[in-house]
């Protein structure tokens, strides 16, 4: 299994990211391979970096909606009650939240992260 990290969600909203072109090629991969998921959290996460950043509740529904198409809800992964205990150990080694949470969930399911973050990609496989 892959699962797809928030950075490319970001990036496919965001048409000014310099990973915008790989970020589109990466959602696209959610409905059209049989083993890519979007991991619970990451849509959670990147709500949160949209309201952070200023985004209106009618900019962030807009964005939704955009990627609504693109991520049918059986491509979510949802995470389990262990996946987010064993994060806990990867937080007190100093990894940032929802990276420990997209970590665990790899780990526990043996998937491959989806991800330009280099924190994550020393502690499980990643691709880009």
């Amino acid at each position: 299994m892959r699962l797809i990290d928030t950075v490319a969600l970001i990036g496919y909203l965001n048409s000014g990211d310099r990973e915008h072109k790989r970020s589109v090629e990466q959602i696209a991969r959610v409905s059209s391979e049989g083993d890519v998921f979007v991991p619970d959290f990451a849509l959670m996460e990147a709500d949160l970096v949209m309201k952070t950043r200023g985004y209106s509740n009618s900019e962030r529904e807009i964005s939704w909606r955009a990627l609504e198409t693109r991520i049918p809800s059986p491509k979510i992964a949802v995470h389990s009650v262990s996946s987010i205990y064993t994060a806990l150990d990867l937080q007190e080694e100093g990894m940032d939240y929802f990276d420990s949470l997209v970590t665990s969930l790899a780990k526990e399911t043996d998937s491959t992260v989806i991800t330009t973050d280099k924190a994550i990609a020393t502690a499980v496989k990643a691709e880009w």
